[in-house]
């Protein structure tokens, strides 16, 4: 065999072992990982697809949901919790199934900034954005945020979980239930989506939290923060898995379903 020829076989072993290792799916810092698509869920694609362990394999940080609306996703340091229906949070497994969802690998590469005394979430969110206009200046990345510290107030929700045939999410709304605490200590995880891929996810800021001792946690309604900091970083890459379904195939996904997502979320229409 020629020189050549036993180089180029060698380096074809190589890449074989490479993409069989599965070091091609190490997650990356500017890389956003999504599960599935918002007007999906939004229509009442409630089914698992991904398991939390593949979802680990993108990240360390993250928020969606779980298989048949189960509960809200808090994904962080590595670990996935669920905030459940009934006010309790409990650490998953990795064989749980997840038909949402987005997870980064967290890196604080935008900015880390000590805050006190913010008032209420859209102030929160109003400060998160004047820290990337005072950075990047750049909305159109996606971003992902921790806001750690002390909260006098928290108000967060969960939804339950869903038996078929599923109903919208707009009309599982109401029945949510929340939860209020104060005086207490944790982690805020938030993604920022830019305003063009409504539909796709949500645009602006989507915030969940996770007390301290992990027994409080769940899509965030409202917070008042005391004193912490904002650690922020920015992803640039995106990655887009998709159900496989009948019910997600016959779905039209480019409905405009904005009213539902700002009523669901709890913005006021404007």
């Amino acid at each position: 065999m020629k020189t050549g020829n036993r180089v180029l076989s060698a380096m074809v072993l190589v890449l074989c072992l490479f993409l069989a290792s599965g070091c091609t799916s190490v997650p990356k810092e500017d890389n956003i990982y999504q599960v599935s698509l918002l007007n999906a869920l939004l229509q009442g694609e409630y089914d698992g697809f991904i398991s939390v362990g593949t979802l680990k394999g993108h990240g360390d940080t993250g928020i969606g949901t779980f298989d048949t609306l189960d509960g809200e996703m808090i994904f962080l340091d590595g670990n996935v919790y669920k905030a459940k229906v009934d006010g309790t949070v409990e650490l998953m497994d990795d064989q749980v199934m997840v038909p949402f969802a987005v997870a980064t690998m967290f890196e604080p590469d935008v900015v880390v900034k000590p805050y006190n005394a913010i008032a209420d979430i859209e102030t929160l969110k109003n400060a998160m954005d004047a820290c990337i206009a005072e950075t990047t200046n750049d909305f159109n990345r996606f971003y992902v945020a921790k806001v750690q510290g002390l909260f006098s107030h928290v108000r967060v929700r969960s939804v339950p979980s869903q038996q078929k045939p599923y109903r919208p999410l707009s009309v599982i709304a109401s029945t949510q239930k929340e939860y209020t605490y104060e005086q207490v200590e944790g982690t805020i995880v938030a993604f920022r989506s830019p305003a063009y891929v409504e539909g796709i996810n949500l645009p602006g800021w989507h915030l969940h939290f996770l007390s301290e001792d992990k027994s409080k946690g769940g899509h965030l309604l409202e917070a008042t923060l005391v004193q912490g900091e904002i650690g922020m970083g920015d992803m640039k890459e995106f990655q887009l898995i998709l159900p496989s379904s009948s019910s997600f195939a016959a779905m039209d996904i480019a409905d405009d379903r904005r009213e539902e997502t700002l009523a669901i979320e709890g913005v006021a229409k404007p």
